[in-house]
């Protein structure tokens, strides 16, 4: 059977991992549609892992199981595990194994307070969260990795982590510091941006609902993105109402507005599109979670 393209878009090819990442404004379902695109890559045969770095995020929920910091198989579907990184324990194990490889080198106290001052900087907590997603993105062991990501301007700026991150190795540089485990992960950093700017190993799928302000929003990290190489293959518009249902006033014009979005949607951005319809009822459970992966990418 041929695939479509926006199926194509989200698919692991020539046996490599496939990343994909999930953005957009809070609220607008990129949790419900990693773990809907998670469910779906799982039953067509792919090891799946599903991961978040948000802090609000209830990938668990959805599937109505618990998930916590160790990478766990999901019940009742077969290839598809699921991982929660806590950013502020991440931050706290970060910081604690810098400064503890620091005393070890025999830093000054001087040297010490520099450091310590670098990484009490508000960026430490999502270059912690970075370091150890960038751990899970330079595993081959799954054939896709979903990242269930926080809102846009979290997204971008865990995008911007290499450049923090080159600045704590000038430091670390300035001071003879820096060892074979600081040049390993600057390596591996390196090697996941080169995979997030590879159109084949990487889609960037952002999640709006058909109105304005997430719609801006989305473009403009779109653009951003482009700043970085990075680029988007896939918007979701999430929650269209489906027409055979909008026969009153209300919903006839609520649709008609919609209407009008997904018009603007299509002429602002340049890749696939697709349209998830409202349901009846939370997309929460592996039957519903199926049901809505069969409405998107049929």
């Amino acid at each position: 059977m041929k695939l479509k393209a926006e199926t194509k878009v989200i698919l692991p090819r020539n046996k490599k991992p496939k990343l994909i990442f999930f953005a957009g404004k809070g609220g607008v379902g990129k949790t419900s549609m990693s773990c809907v695109t998670a469910a779906y890559l799982a039953d067509k045969g792919f090891k799946t892992l599903l991961l978040t770095t948000d802090p609000a995020s209830h990938i668990g929920d959805v599937f109505e199981q618990v998930i916590d910091e160790k990478i766990q198989e999901l019940k009742g579907i077969d290839n598809l595990h699921a991982l929660k990184i806590d950013p502020k324990k991440a931050a706290k194990e970060y910081k604690n194994k810098i400064m503890s490889d620091a005393k070890k080198n025999n830093y000054s106290p001087e040297m010490l307070m520099a450091l310590e001052e670098e990484l009490d900087s508000p960026c430490t907590e999502e270059m912690a969260a970075f370091d150890r997603f960038t751990d899970y993105a330079d595993n081959e062991e799954f054939d896709a990795i979903i990242f269930d990501t926080a809102p846009t301007g979290h997204t971008l700026r865990l995008l911007e982590l290499p450049l923090s991150w080159n600045k704590q190795i000038e430091l670390k540089s300035a001071m003879n510091t820096v060892n074979e485990g600081d040049l390993k992960a600057q390596e591996r950093f390196k090697r996941v941006i080169s995979k997030m700017r590879d159109k084949e190993q990487t889609t960037f799928a952002f999640v709006v609902y058909p109105e304005n302000t997430p719609i801006q929003e989305a473009y403009r990290a779109v653009e951003e993105l482009k700043g970085a190489e990075i680029y988007t293959q896939l918007i979701i518009a999430n929650q269209v109402l489906p027409v055979e249902y909008c026969t009153t006033e209300y919903f006839k014009k609520r649709r008609e507005m919609q209407d009008k979005h997904l018009t603007v949607i299509k002429e602002k951005f340049d890749c696939e599109i697709l349209e998830m319809p409202l349901f009846a009822e939370e997309i929460k459970g592996l039957d519903t979670i199926r049901e809505a992966a069969s409405e998107l990418y049929k």
